[in-house]
């Protein structure tokens, strides 16, 4: 196998489905790939959907249910803590016929801060979700890799190419079908194991809790001149 045949197949599998960003699959070893037998298609390369590979198999429904089930946490605490924010800024409402102008101000300085924290925190929470999912995705074409060059040297394939990269080719060339099918089979009867698993970022907020509320401090007594 030459060096233009592997950077082919590690170009092919590199580039994360739609709704991550780009991953680059691992290289692989001139050695790992055979050479083409004889008597097979002159055609060396085949068009494989990654995009497709991922949602068609079902390692990748069961990668994709991790994390919708993983972005469902996250936007139920989003949730959970708009409406307790809410709330606190409703009750700080109510309180202010009954506060002095410092207390309310002191007050409602500490909830601007709380919110901002919040905020903050929340948008680190979904950066850390984002990177966490595009690690799914690449691990799981860790794990389809040897299915996909197994699939290679069998058919005596070079390169496995991303379908934008084809202006026009005939439908024979897309081998997506016969990829999904043989992971389902690899795993299935436990020939593959899924590389790499970890569990989602916890959703639950890193903040302090809400503070407690003092009672109402009484507006000073307007004096009679």
């Amino acid at each position: 196998m030459n060096r233009l045949a592997v950077i082919l197949l590690a170009g092919a599998l590199s580039g994360a489905p739609v709704f991550v960003a780009a991953q680059s699959a691992p290289s692989v070893s001139p050695q790992v790939l055979a050479p083409p037998p004889e008597g097979l298609s002159s055609v060396p390369f085949r068009i494989l959907d990654q995009d497709r590979l991922l949602r068609g198999s079902a390692l990748g429904q069961q990668i994709l249910g991790r994390i919708r089930e993983a972005e469902g946490r996250l936007a139920a605490e989003n949730q959970r803590l708009f409406d307790q924010l809410a709330e606190e800024e409703q009750a700080l409402t109510d309180a202010r016929a009954g506060l002095s102008a410092e207390e309310f101000r002191r007050r409602a300085d500490a909830f601007d801060t709380r919110v901002e924290a919040i905020r903050a925190e929340r948008a680190a929470a979904s950066q850390a979700l984002t990177l966490w999912s595009e690690q799914q995705a690449q691990q799981f074409f860790d794990t389809a890799l040897p299915v996909l060059v197994q699939m290679m040297n069998e058919e005596g394939l070079l390169a496995l190419l991303k379908p934008d990269v084809m202006i026009l080719g005939s439908d024979w060339l897309d081998v997506t079908d016969t990829a999904i099918a043989r992971l389902d089979a690899a795993i299935a009867g436990g020939n593959l194991v899924e590389q790499g698993q970890t569990p989602p970022p916890d959703p639950a907020p890193a903040i302090p809790a809400a503070p407690e509320t003092a009672p109402a401090e009484p507006a000073p007594a307007q004096t009679q001149p």
